[in-house]
């Protein structure tokens, strides 16, 4: 209850431009922390093999932070407009978008941002990265096509590759033959790394291909 109440002093309180800008981007990122420290805490209860009362408790307390961030995020755009980097500085920037990233529960919310986030990276007043994953977000909540293959999509075994170590790309994923060109295109790295990097992260790294 005290964070909320710090977090609605902080975005209600700010009044000259110079004090908005940093007021504003402490906010997001108190925001971002909360968002991020609730995903590492569930992370690890996964990994100790918890009692799945304890997995669906962190996990119900997830939803309400990626809840709160949300609301706030709306609150936010509602009166400042879109944090660019100009605005709140780079990190806070994509703080923000990642708030909106993880806000699945409002898709017409993310919808209603995925134009703002286009408009605004051609500009490069934000990163073109965030619009990608967002856009990838979007369609994989609408039922459409990904794009960039940001959000991928995990065998039965919890991998990202097969038993040959291929890409098992995503079912929604338009045109994979060219996934890389677009990927490109927007600063993100080739599919098969950013594939590695997950599970690199996740600490089950892709198995090493056998020589014969």
């Amino acid at each position: 209850m005290k964070e909320i109440c710090l977090l609605i002093f902080c975005l209600f309180s700010i009044r000259t431009a110079a004090q908005e800008n940093y007021k504003l981007a402490k906010t997001i990122d108190s925001l971002y922390e909360q968002d991020q420290s609730v995903q590492l805490k569930l992370k690890a209860i996964y990994e100790r093999n918890a009692p799945q009362d304890s997995l669906k408790q962190q996990d119900s307390l997830k939803k309400a932070i990626y809840l709160r961030g949300a609301q706030f995020s709306k609150d936010i755009y509602g009166k400042f407009g879109y944090p660019t980097k100009k605005m709140v500085g780079e990190d806070a920037s994509h703080h923000f978008f990642v708030l909106i990233q993880h806000a699945d529960m409002d898709t017409s919310f993310q919808l209603a941002m995925l134009p703002i986030l286009d408009k605004l990276s051609k500009k490069g007043d934000i990163s073109r990265r965030d619009y990608a994953y967002l856009y990838d977000r979007v369609q994989r909540n609408t039922g459409g096509k990904q794009l960039y293959g940001t959000q991928p999509t995990y065998n039965e075994q919890g991998n990202l590759f097969d038993d040959k170590n291929n890409i098992i790309y995503p079912v929604d994923l338009a045109d994979p033959e060219k996934v890389d060109k677009r990927r490109k295109e927007v600063g993100l790295e080739p599919i098969e790394e950013y594939y590695e990097s997950i599970l690199q992260m996740l600490g089950r790294p892709r198995a090493k291909t056998k020589q014969n």
